[in-house]
């Protein structure tokens, strides 16, 4: 089956449909999947930032603090400059939200979870129908996030 998944994933050019799957899931296969389709991606901001937040959630997947640890911070760096440089960016923030809400507490990384939250409610009505069908779905299981 994992297999199946992979090899669907690599055939696939990258879906932001198919992406808040993979970040939402638990299966590690399938985030290396989405990592090898952002590779063969252009570079743009898009890339980095949606790059960023599974680098993180990647880093969860690790054996060792360090590990994790190291990985994290390489996601984090990326998703924090793109969110530098497009601070209206209502995707990145959103991405930014699902990484805040479930990073360990040790990480200290919660600290823009309320100014996201108000940010993508306000901006909600103006992105694509699959980010908001994302933010709709992760909504229904977010602590911070009701719509």
């Amino acid at each position: 089956m994992k297999c199946l998944i992979i090899y669907l994933l690599l055939a696939l050019s990258f879906s932001k449909e198919e992406y808040f799957k993979v970040i939402s899931s638990k299966d590690l296969t399938s985030v290396n999947a989405m990592l090898k389709i952002l590779d063969a991606e252009k570079e743009g901001s898009d890339k980095k930032a949606y790059k960023g937040a599974l680098v993180m959630k990647k880093a969860g997947f690790q054996n060792t603090p360090k590990e994790k640890l190291e990985i994290f911070k390489q996601g984090r760096i990326q998703l924090e400059n793109e969110i530098g440089l497009n601070s209206k960016n209502t995707e990145y923030r959103f991405l930014r939200l699902i990484i805040q809400e479930n990073a360990p507490k040790i990480l200290k990384y919660q600290g823009n979870i309320s100014e996201d939250v108000i940010w993508i409610k306000k901006h909600y009505a103006s992105l694509n129908l699959e980010v908001k069908n994302a933010i709709i779905s992760y909504s229904k299981t977010s602590i911070h996030l009701n719509l």
